[in-house]
This record gives structure tokens, C-alpha cells and sequence, in this order.
């Protein structure tokens, strides 16, 4: 019987610890220039506008020193019965100390007795498997500034995102604030309906250095490769960004100029949480699953 991720927490963790010149509290919009920052120093690309809007829909920890320099971070987002937790940073200075694990620790607690979803480095993986966490699925970064325009894909039903499919979109994570979130502001969305019935979509937003295709939710990877592909039609010289779960066959990205730059595995603590009557293709971050 698997560990629940608060029992995991509990028996792999060392005791909490407090330090003179250290404070750990919640994270405020206050806190979102000196957040971005730290991020900015690891090379990621989140723009504070995407902090603000992951803030918006998770609970944030953050670690200050004495002096009031925000040297740590980290956010969970409670989606029902999973929680992801994301944008766990301890700044070079700090690095050592068991900062990321005690960082950990609050976040898991924060997200209750709820599977846990996150995204590992390579350098964070031996942690989090520690803390309970097991490899579950490889997601593959692609981007690249388009160079090509594909022809319109030609799947049954495939359609623009219209106004009045919001509320059919939203009922398929009704208890994730971060979905509702994608959905109400895509800039543009195409969605696969057959008989009245939606049975793939995927959403384009602004992000980081570009725009980003997440998620995407799909019967099969034929349709999700075509509800990518619609997106990309009129993509040609924008740098777009998409994070594939457990791709396949990747040439029809390669060959419109976005290659994959980064391979990492995303673990899971918990009971497997059943899915529902779509497959998640594409992630709407990587934080936010």
C-alpha cells in the first residue's frame, strides 16, 4: 500500500528548523519582482506576469533573509484530488543547508492529503524520490520560433474555441482554479466536437518568451497532433512553446522549426488519480500540470 503524501512527508523529513537570519512565510504579490528574479537567474523564462497569474490560482511559500532579500520559493495549486506543486527555487547562496527539502515539506503540507504532481531536475529528482515521489511520465520541452505554416489538419469536428464552449471546457477540471484560469484567458483555442460532444481541445496564451499551446486534451495523438497543428496554421515567425507528456513520434514539430530542448521526468506522489474521459497530451505548465 502506498504511503499517503503526508505520511511520506513525515517519515522522510528531518525535523523543522528555524534560524536567526532566516524567515519562512506566505508569499504575497509584494514578493512577485524579487520572485521572478530568482527565476530569471536559473534561466527560466516566466515573466512576472506569470508569476502573478500562478500566484492567483496556488498558495505560495517564500524564504527571506534577515536582511530582507528573498533567497527561496515555492508553490502548490490545489486541482481537486491531486495538487501540483511547482517553482521551487533556493537561491546559489543558500544551496546546502536542506533549504529545498524543509521548502518541500511546507509545501506538501499545504496541499494536504492529496496526490502530488510535480515536475523534477535532474539536480532536485533525488529529493523529491526521498520525500516519496516516483517517476511517472517524461515530459519533452519543445520551442522554437515557427518556420512554416501547415496546411489546416483535416479531423472530423475540428473547430475553433467559441464563446459558447467555455462552460463545456471548464466542467472537464471543474475543481482546478488554474483551468479555469487557461480557459477564460487563451487567446485563441480549437476544440474537436463529434455528435455535440467535446472530445478534444487545446488552448494558446501568452507566456515566457512567446506564446504557449497547454493544454492539450485529446482521445488519441492523432487529435492532439491536430489540435496542435490548427494552433500553428497561422504561427509562422512566433516563438511558441509546448510541453508534451510522454511524446511519440515528434517529426511533424521538428519539421515546423520547434525542437525538444529539455527532457524531464515528472513524478507523482500517491495513489494514481483516475482519469477522466480525456488524455492530457500537453501540459498547461509545467508547474501547473
Amino acid at each position: 500500500m502506498t504511503d499517503s503524501p503526508s505520511a511520506a512527508a513525515s517519515a522522510s523529513a528531518p525535523a523543522r528548523f528555524e534560524r536567526e537570519d532566516l524567515t519562512w512565510r506566505t508569499m504575497t504579490v509584494n514578493d512577485l519582482e524579487a520572485a521572478h528574479r530568482l527565476s530569471f537567474n536559473l534561466g527560466w523564462p516566466h515573466r512576472v506576469d506569470d508569476w502573478r497569474q500562478m500566484l492567483e490560482v496556488g498558495e505560495g511559500v517564500v524564504l527571506e533573509s534577515v536582511d530582507g532579500e528573498l533567497v527561496g520559493t515555492g508553490l502548490c495549486f490545489n486541482q481537486g484530488a491531486v495538487a501540483t506543486l511547482g517553482l521551487v527555487v533556493i537561491s546559489d547562496e543558500w544551496q546546502g543547508l536542506g533549504l529545498g527539502r524543509e521548502m518541500m515539506v511546507r509545501l506538501m503540507a499545504l496541499a494536504g492529503p492529496r496526490t502530488l504532481l510535480l515536475v523534477a531536475t535532474k539536480a532536485g529528482q533525488p529529493l523529491y524520490q526521498k520525500l516519496g515521489f516516483e517517476p511517472c511520465n517524461c515530459i519533452c520541452q519543445y520551442q522554437g520560433v515557427v518556420t512554416g505554416a501547415p496546411p489546416a489538419p483535416r479531423e472530423p469536428g475540428l473547430r475553433p474555441m467559441a464563446a459558447s464552449d467555455q462552460a463545456a471546457l471548464l466542467a472537464f477540471s471543474p475543481d482546478s482554479p488554474a483551468h479555469a484560469v487557461a480557459v477564460q484567458s487563451a487567446n485563441r483555442g480549437v476544440v474537436i466536437e463529434k455528435a455535440g460532444v467535446i472530445e478534444g481541445f487545446a488552448l494558446k496564451r501568452t507566456y515566457g518568451r512567446g506564446e504557449h499551446i497547454g493544454p492539450i486534451l485529446a482521445r488519441s495523438a492523432e487529435q492532439a497532433q491536430a489540435l496542435v497543428l490548427a494552433l500553428l496554421t497561422d504561427a509562422e515567425g512566433d516563438f511558441i512553446r509546448i510541453d508534451l507528456v510522454d511524446p511519440d513520434d515528434d517529426s511533424w514539430l521538428k519539421a515546423l522549426g520547434l525542437t525538444c530542448v529539455d527532457q524531464i521526468t515528472r513524478m507523482r506522489c500517491g495513489e494514481a488519480v483516475e482519469k477522466g474521459p480525456l488524455t492530457r497530451f500537453g501540459m498547461l505548465t509545467q508547474a501547473l500540470g
